[in-house]
């Protein structure tokens, strides 16, 4: 072992401890941890911390809590920041019962909640639906004399938006100033997804324009909620004109917004508008996606252009890109509206044999096309194949 000042300290180990349950190797970590004590290096409440996060993001609880247990054991107290980990991953679980009692488990020993540990909170009850109850934590913190910061108003208005309740929401939203803070990127995404999505379009475009002119710059998060939101309500050539300003930055030009406005294109009529989409993405060198490729099936069979819709699926995978369940249930659903049968049974046959199923919807429209009794039937046969498959899985 190294002496002097180039000895290892337990700082030294907590960090590359934190740096690798941030990347999900908590296993690794955990071997570190364990050679770390062998060298006689006392773990403190970080190095602990480290873990117990890293392993409640992998559902690792039962090890988390028996992380608890040796801090006990080696007289290590849990601080504020190890109970705030234990309360957000209940909240995530949707376990906010379970996170009320390790707060009041916190006040008991004597530990404060601090802002960060009431915001999950917050956080938990608005993903329930259950916005009252975490106006109730608001009102708990201000008792106790903690400030509601922006992380805490975003979460309330997201629940809000949620739930539909676009009103209560605004007026929130209106107000954050009147509390000295400035609503930040993450609060105008909220808000813009709650008003496209309750149909409020208008009110959702003046939005991002106050956004664009005096709020925070936009993000590729934000361009995503536009122009999924525009094409919902029926504002493809809106959208197209805003992507068009955006010039030929990468970011916000990548393969995602191209996906949001071909489908655009597609639930809207605008067939044409969706292959010359396509057809751009190409030349410009974006690579599409199985998303991509698979609303472009859908393009093509609409428009009855069947072959060029079959070619595609050699053509994903020459380029990397392998179809997937959604891939082969759309098209075959696609063909079968068109009563093209045996294309349909040929790529039926082919997803089953790449460990594909057919959703229930596919599987129904199948269904509808077997023959009676006692006729011979290439697609009752695909279907026992795929009943036989079912049974093996277990399914």
């Amino acid at each position: 072992m190294e002496t002097g000042s180039s000895k290892p300290r337990v700082e030294q180990y907590s960090t590359v401890i934190d740096s690798l349950c941030k990347d999900k190797m908590v296993d690794d970590a955990l071997l570190l941890f364990t050679k770390m004590t062998e060298k006689g290096i006392r773990a403190d409440v970080i190095t602990y911390n480290c873990l117990i996060h890293g392993l409640c993001n992998l559902d690792r609880e039962n090890e988390a809590a028996r992380m608890l247990i040796d801090m006990e054991k080696e007289g290590i107290s849990p601080n504020t920041r190890t109970f705030t980990v234990l309360v957000d991953n209940f909240c995530k679980k949707g376990l906010v019962k379970d996170a009320e009692f390790t707060i009041e488990t916190m006040v008991r020993i004597g530990l404060r909640p601090n802002v960060i540990t009431y915001n999950t909170l917050i956080d938990g009850y608005c993903l329930r639906g259950e916005v009252e109850k975490a106006h109730k934590v608001i009102d708990r913190m201000e008792e106790r004399n903690l400030v509601p910061d922006i992380v805490t108003y975003s979460s309330l208005i997201n629940g809000y938006c949620k739930k539909k309740r676009i009103d209560e929401a605004m007026k929130l939203f209106l107000k954050i100033p009147e509390k000295g803070l400035i609503p930040d990127i993450v609060m105008y995404n909220n808000m813009l997804q709650g008003l496209f999505q309750s149909a409020n379009s208008a009110a959702a475009n003046k939005l991002f324009n106050e956004m664009q002119a005096k709020g925070p710059t936009p993000n590729i998060i934000t361009f995503r909620i536009v122009f999924h939101g525009m094409c919902e309500n029926a504002q493809v050539s809106e959208a197209l004109v805003l992507f068009r300003s955006l010039g030929n930055s990468v970011p916000m030009k990548g393969v995602a917004l191209y996906n949001i406005l071909i489908n655009g294109c597609r639930k809207c009529g605008k067939p044409n508008l969706a292959m010359d989409l396509f057809d751009e993405l190409l030349s410009k060198g974006v690579k599409p996606d199985v998303k991509t490729y698979t609303v472009m099936i859908q393009v093509y069979c609409q428009e009855g252009l069947f072959d060029k819709a079959k070619e595609l699926l050699p053509k994903m995978e020459e380029k990397g890109c392998w179809p997937d369940a959604a891939t082969y249930n759309v098209i075959i659903q696609e063909f079968m509206k068109k009563k093209k049968h045996q294309d349909a049974e040929n790529l039926l046959e082919e997803m089953i044999n790449l460990g594909f199923l057919p959703h229930s919807s596919t599987f129904e429209m199948l269904l509808n096309v077997i023959p009676d009794a006692g006729q011979d039937s290439r697609m009752r046969t695909i279907i026992q194949k795929i009943g036989s498959v079912k049974t093996e899985d277990g399914k």
